[in-house]
């Protein structure tokens, strides 16, 4: 048996079609930018900004309401998950049963209330391994048709 060295180790790997690429480069993210572009060709009015932290943050509207596209996950502006959320100032707030009703009836979203009894709708997704654009414009829409559910059962 012949022995090869580490240069025909490499020509065997490269001719056999085999890249070796770090597991971190195959999963970069997506920056403010790039959702803001998805955000504006879905006509949601999209502004960015910045958290408190410095990650991108996305102002947009949906169904009606103000919304916010938080990045988490982030190096240098890139991130690898997203969280969308909805806060809704109620008159009279709403009941811990109802948010915990809604909370086991649409297992997507996640509903708190603040100290004024007020929801917020969230709802968590990466945005690793996929193809950005189409990946964030369907989470919106799921999303968009989970806050009407939530909406209509809370009569906001």
């Amino acid at each position: 048996m012949a022995k090869i060295g580490m240069e025909g180790a490499l020509a065997l790997l490269l001719g056999a079609g085999m890249v070796l690429v770090p597991a971190h480069a195959a999963s970069k993210g997506v920056t403010g930018p790039e959702v803001v572009a998805v955000l504006a060709q879905m006509d949601l009015e999209p502004e960015l900004t910045t958290d408190s932290v410095g990650d991108p943050m996305v102002k947009f509207k949906i169904n009606g309401l103000n919304a916010y596209a938080n990045f988490y996950d982030c190096d240098n502006g890139t991130c690898g998950s997203m969280q969308l959320e909805v806060g809704i100032d109620m008159a009279d707030g709403l009941s811990l049963q109802m948010a915990n009703m809604l909370n086991t009836r649409y297992r997507y979203t996640r509903i708190y209330l603040d100290d004024e009894m007020d929801p917020f709708i969230q709802y968590d997704f990466e945005v690793l391994h996929t193809d950005h654009a189409e990946h964030i414009t369907s989470q919106v829409e799921i999303y968009g048709g989970l806050l009407e559910k939530v909406t209509e059962a809370i009569d906001f």
